[in-house]
């Protein structure tokens, strides 16, 4: 009893350790201001320590514990509190990093069982990218679409699937518009800058088991700088081409000796010309997080992202007539043959503004056991207003489309370290959403006059569970991972123009149940990791697929179906990861296959029969049978020499599908290139000159426009280069400047997306000033 009774207090006894060391360089001499970086192993905290001139860096005060530390260029260190490590650098091996999307805890991304990829803050720099879209371009699997120049919409698909069918997260919370069609994030996506980003982590695979709806295809989790260690600033500003500019600023740093970290950036981008000379659009950001360390056993964060936006928006692209193409087969979209790009529209434009806010309370129970308790508020508006001016289909007075979404969550989570084998993960999540829809236009008749609103709520509670495993002296390693959620809906208010709905009867989506499982096993002395993930997903039916309306020509048309099923997938992906050249070289192959089971579709083509639809509706959404999408992804990184890290890959997809909606049968899926490539290259030509260039390049794609019924337009996929030329200068010993052009499309490539004529060559020139 007193050996039991002793054990519980030295589990309990908590007490403050410093974890220490050096980085050195190759030669063993000592790194001045390198960048190191501790993060507990249950992904609750990460601090930040610079190395002074002998090379040693320090974290005091963190509690009992196994912890990782890393700085670039690298190998991660697995330690415990209380101990010392130095870190050797190699700057000529393909650099080690710390994530946390794979399993929401912290891992060495050469141990996750997933398919994952990385960009960084450094690349970022490299490439010159303030948006997070542009900045995700080069990853394997992943297709960027803007529609325009900068600030226009844009949209992301994973591995062959639909833009809403990746997640997107921020610091790990769902980041999303309850309003949008599909309550994904396409409608902000865009406005997402790099104002006080860290890195964005890219998870290709099915997250639903963690991340809930949404993760189908894949999860892109944009982390916050976490702050930490000594003053570090960045200040730019840049302007050029399509009449941009843009300026930002950059802080981050500790106080207190290092007991309260913070981070912070505003940002601003104003493009006053765009594509075709009136294509307005300006973006203004603020991002940034707090953390104070109470004691060595607890700490308090918080974070904040706010954005107001507003873009110039042209007409949508519409084909040609049907007389003009002939039936069947797709025909080559040729801009003055068989449809015509964006028209201009002068009098179109779209006001935005998102406002997400992140509290977190961690607490270390004992050594290896802690719980956090964290709050989200997202709230979201979008303002989009149109007249008679301008080409294609006008609206005949003056409209208003504004959509309103607030979606706050609650979430408790226990992490716990067992036998060095075990890490288990569980918890809890509240979420409530809302969504408001207000229409009108300026008709001047009253009686024809639209003046309506629609206001739906829904709540769900959730419970998860994950273990990660580790055997066969760490070499096996395995994570297994369940969700279940149930939605409770509140009842609808309509006014202004929505009875069809009325008598309707309303229900909850049906419980989600999804699961997952990752398997990898590694073998260091030879550089090889295996792996291997399985896992079913599901999005729920968005609020506007299930009461979503509209108004044409003055005439309230219902879109929702409220008896609408979820969308349900299985997906499966098997791959290797190779290190050579004594891991100057890193190989990596992935093979997917995802099945959409069931699905919802939006139905123009006229199956929704008016006479038999209870609510009248001659189109809308509807559930369909779903498709696959399967392939293969190649990628290579490599450092042949310290001054040269070049990347590439290759994605091979071919998504169908059950069901086909074009002319002539095709099941092809829209969007979708079969083939697509990228490459990254930066070379340090003498010390503070630098060049960078990068690529993307796709095969044709098939599409089909809203306003062409069912014929398959053939589009040439985009071929885009970019090439980035700095040099840096120091000013004093702690300041540098760092003078910049960058040059986009530098081969002057003409491409549509989806109809929407993009920019020819154009470049900006920039100076940064950092700290």
């Amino acid at each position: 009893m007193n050996r039991l009774a002793a054990g519980i207090l030295a589990a309990l006894s908590l007490s403050a350790a410093s974890i220490r060391g050096r980085v050195l360089d190759p030669s063993k001499a000592p790194v001045q201001g390198a960048v190191v970086r501790l993060s507990a192993l249950d992904g609750s905290a990460q601090r930040t320590a610079v190395t002074a001139a002998d090379g040693v860096y320090e974290f005091r005060e963190t509690a009992p514990g196994t912890f990782l530390v890393s700085v670039p260029g690298a190998e991660t260190a697995r330690i415990e509190s209380g101990a010392a490590h130095d870190l050797l650098l190699r700057l000529d091996r393909v650099e080690s990093r710390v994530v946390i999307t794979a399993s929401a805890t912290a891992q060495d991304i050469g141990e996750t069982a997933k398919a994952f990829d990385v960009v960084d803050g450094a690349e970022m720099s490299r490439r010159a990218e303030f948006a997070v879209s542009e900045a995700l371009r080069l990853v394997p699997g992943v297709r960027i679409a803007q529609l325009g120049g900068p600030g226009s919409l844009a949209r992301i698909q994973t591995r062959g699937l639909r833009t809403f069918d990746t997640s997107v997260l921020i610091d790990g919370f769902r980041f999303r518009d309850a309003a949008a069609p599909q309550g994904d994030s396409m409608g902000f996506f865009a406005d997402l800058l790099t104002v006080n980003t860290d890195r964005v982590e890219v998870l290709r695979g099915s997250g639903s088991s963690l991340y809930g709806t949404h993760a189908i295809g894949g999860v892109v989790n944009v982390v916050t700088d976490s702050g930490g260690g000594p003053l570090r600033a960045d200040i730019t500003n840049e302007g050029g081409g399509l009449g941009l500019y843009r300026g930002a600023l950059k802080l981050a740093g500790g106080a207190w000796r290092d007991r309260l970290h913070y981070s912070g950036g505003l940002a601003h981008l104003n493009v006053t010309r765009g594509v075709d000379g009136n294509d307005p659009a300006r973006n203004s950001s603020a991002h940034g997080f707090l953390r104070a360390q109470a004691g060595p056993r607890t700490s308090l964060s918080g974070r904040f992202f706010a954005n107001d936006s507003f873009t110039g928006l042209n007409s949508s692209p519409f084909a040609a007539p049907l007389s003009a193409l002939g039936t069947g087969l797709p025909v080559a979209a040729t801009a003055n043959v068989t449809f015509t790009p964006n028209p201009d529209d002068p009098d179109n434009h779209r006001a935005a503004r998102f406002y997400s806010g992140l509290a977190a309370v961690n607490h270390q129970l004992a050594a290896g056991a802690s719980v956090r308790a964290q709050y989200q508020g997202l709230y979201t508006t979008r303002d989009s207003r149109n007249g008679p001016v301008g080409g294609g289909f006008q609206p005949r007075f003056r409209s208003l489309d504004e959509f309103d979404s607030r979606i706050d969550t609650a979430a408790l989570r226990s992490d716990v370290t067992r036998w060095r084998r075990h890490v288990l993960t569980s918890g809890y999540e509240f979420e409530r959403e809302r969504f408001d829809n207000h229409s009108a236009n300026a008709d001047p008749n009253p009686a024809t006059r639209v003046f309506a609103r629609t206001g739906v709520a829904q709540s769900s509670h959730a419970v998860f569970a994950q273990d990660q495993i580790r055997l066969v002296g760490d070499r096996l390693q395995a994570t297994l991972g369940a969700r279940w959620q149930s939605f409770r809906l509140s009842a609808p208010s309509f006014a202004g123009g929505a009875p069809r709905y009325q008598g309707a009867v309303f229900t909850a989506p049906p419980d989600a149940f999804t699961g997952d499982a990752a398997l990898a096993w590694l073998a260091p002395s030879k550089g090889t990791k295996l792996r291997a993930h399985v896992g079913n997903s599901y999005r729920a039916p968005a609020l506007f697929e299930r009461f979503g309306t509209g108004f044409f020509a003055g005439t309230f048309t219902p879109f929702g179906d409220p008896r609408i099923a979820p969308e349900r997938a299985v997906a499966i992906d098997s791959g290797f990861d190779q290190y050579l050249a004594d891991s100057r070289v890193k190989v990596s192959g992935t093979w997917f296959y995802t099945r959409l089971r069931q699905v919802i579709g939006f139905d123009f083509s006229g199956l929704v029969n008016r006479n038999t639809d209870p609510f009248g509706r001659s189109s809308g959404y509807r559930n369909t049978g779903g498709g696959l999408a399967r392939g293969m992804e190649w990628s290579v990184e490599a450092t042949p020499v310290r001054r040269l890290r070049m990347k590439s890959a290759y994605t091979y997809t071919k998504a169908q599908e059950r069901t086909s909606v074009l002319l002539g049968g095709s099941t092809r899926s829209i969007r979708i290139s079969d083939h697509m490539f990228t490459a990254f290259a930066t070379y340090r030509v003498v010390r503070g000159l630098d060049v960078t260039m990068d690529l993307f390049a796709a095969s044709n794609y098939w599409f089909q426009f809203f306003a062409g019924g069912n014929r398959p337009f053939q589009f040439a996929g985009p071929k885009k280069a970019d090439l980035v030329v700095s040099y840096t200068r120091a000013l004093s010993d702690r300041w540098n400047a760092e003078f910049y052009t960058r040059i986009e499309n530098f081969t002057g490539r003409t491409y549509f997306e989806d109809g929407f004529r993009t920019p020819g060559a154009w470049a900006v020139g920039g100076l940064k000033i950092t700290r």
